[in-house]
């Protein structure tokens, strides 16, 4: 009976996975991360960062425009709707910070990583 061997995948995650914390890693370490990098290197983020940054400003937008609504809301003595209203201006801020940042960051936000 032949007995096969899982062949191992040249990915930088992959290396990641099997070495633990880079602050822990030995120059050689380092070294085989880069190679591995050039050789195999990790796909293209799902948006660009053009892509990305439109994103945070349609969401600056957004907060822009709850914050207005809620400010209003206020003046007229609705303070509850204007809460709500303040809580979406933020969510969006957040939201706008998260994608400033790129799509591997601002994916982490959306899913809670």
């Amino acid at each position: 009976m032949t007995r096969t061997l899982p062949t191992p995948t040249l990915a930088t995650g992959t290396f990641r996975d099997e070495h633990g914390d880079p602050i822990t890693w030995t120059t050689a370490d380092l070294d085989s991360y880069q190679v591995i990098g050039d050789i195999a290197p990790p796909p293209p983020p799902l948006y660009t960062h053009r892509e990305m940054q439109a994103e945070a400003q349609a969401w600056e937008a957004s907060a822009t425009g709850q914050q207005r609504v809620a400010d209003e809301l206020a003046r007229q003595g609705h303070e509850i709707a204007a809460g709500i209203h303040r809580r979406g201006a933020q969510d969006a801020r957040q939201h706008a910070a998260a994608a400033r940042m790129g799509w591997p960051y601002y994916e982490a936000f959306l899913n809670g990583w």
